[in-house]
């Protein structure tokens, strides 16, 4: 649009200056009006105006054209001064900002200079903080204690449950962001088994048949066994992976690789406390075996699992906010004296098992526990 704009001011004003310049001998008059509202009309209006000799015509045009960028930088400055949310978060009515995407992590350099972190490993001991960025792969691998330090570090903070729900459901009020009924791969609630991809030897030992299994059903896997339903009765979900999400061949996982929208990238940070990552911590009720097996960072890096930020357009709703069921749980505050911390919205395997969509909530970890699963966001107060 401002292109647009821009372009008409510049014909507008070397067809002005062409009507006072004196006619060529011979030149024929143009008989289309569009061609002076349209770029190829104005330059061709300009080369007939440099022709005559009309050389304020040109000038006066640049004139024009910078006094129109000084105009639309002035007011791209204001517009920026008056939203009341930072870049790449929405308003949700006024009351607090939320990220649009899910949280990625920079991570402080000894040279005082920023650099992506690699969203397939844990922050343990690294100074991050959490930026909201579409195209890139969203951080998992992270708890609720560093969710927290990461959005502190950016002068956000870890949104409240009753914050995201809010801003999941829409100003509709629907169980999904995109509506009342679960459409399949809307989000991305249809991906790739990570665990089987990288583990597919220890799938196939719990599914054989045991003493007291019975023959044809598998024991829950890792993932599901870390992140056991809400309430006795269990919704059954088929995941049949998304083809049009499948990679080409069956490689169980990618060579490590940053996200391709963020690799080598530097930038100077703004002003702000260094924020080391705390140290995460087993749950005793998890098998130290199966602890390590979901936080193998080969987990974060199966094509066809995670998506990049903004990859399902529809996983939206009318505040702008996208991909917030589906893809990775998301962490939101909690009280630090319970036993236990929450994760909403699902992941790439499963939006329905703990609730649906907006409705989904995990609550059986420790706020310093976290898996290749386990991602956020961050919130923010509206100014």
């Amino acid at each position: 649009m401002r292109r647009r704009l821009l372009a008409c001011s510049v014909a507008l004003a070397v067809a002005a200056a062409c009507a006072s310049s004196p006619a060529r001998p011979g030149a024929e008059p143009r008989t289309d009006p569009g061609d002076a509202a349209s770029p190829d009309g104005a330059a061709a209006l300009a080369a007939d105006a440099a022709d005559d000799g009309g050389a304020g015509a040109n000038s006066d045009g640049e004139a024009v054209a910078e006094g129109a960028d000084a105009a639309e930088g002035d007011a791209a400055e204001a517009a920026d001064a008056s939203a009341p949310c930072p870049t790449n978060m929405v308003s949700i009515e006024g009351r607090f900002c939320i990220d649009v995407y899910e949280a990625s992590l920079v991570e402080m350099l000894p040279d005082g200079t920023e650099a992506p972190y690699p969203h397939y490993l844990a922050v343990d001991g690294h100074d991050v903080r959490a930026v909201s960025e579409p195209h890139v792969f969203p951080q998992g691998f992270i708890s609720e204690v560093q969710a927290q330090d990461a959005c502190a570090a950016s002068g956000k903070r870890l949104c409240r449950y009753d914050e995201w729900k809010t801003a999941c459901m829409g100003p509709s009020r629907t169980a999904f962001p995109y509506g009342d009924s679960r459409q399949p791969g809307s989000c991305n609630d249809l991906g790739k088994s990570a665990v089987l991809a990288v583990f597919p030897a220890a799938f196939a030992a719990a599914a054989a048949p045991g003493p007291r299994q019975q023959p044809g059903r598998a024991t829950p896997h890792a993932a599901r066994a870390a992140h056991p339903p809400q309430s006795a009765k269990k919704k059954t979900v088929q995941h049949t992976g998304n083809p049009a999400r499948r990679p080409a061949a069956a490689a169980a996982a990618r060579p490590p690789a940053r996200s391709p929208a963020r690799a080598g990238a530097k930038t100077a940070p703004p002003p702000r406390r260094r924020v080391v990552g705390k140290p995460s911590v087993r749950p005793s009720q998890i098998d130290p075996a199966v602890w390590t097996r979901l936080n193998d960072p080969r987990l974060g890096q199966v094509s066809g699992a995670l998506a990049l930020t903004g990859d399902y357009p529809a996983c939206t709703n009318d505040y702008g906010v996208v991909d917030i069921v589906g893809n990775l749980h998301e962490w939101v505050s909690s009280d630090p004296a319970a036993p236990h911390g929450t994760f909403a919205g699902g992941y790439y395997l499963d939006t329905t098992i703990n609730g649906d969509g907006c409705s989904y909530a995990t609550r059986a970890h420790a706020h310093e526990y976290h898996d290749y699963s386990t991602g956020f966001r961050c919130c923010a107060a509206a100014e």
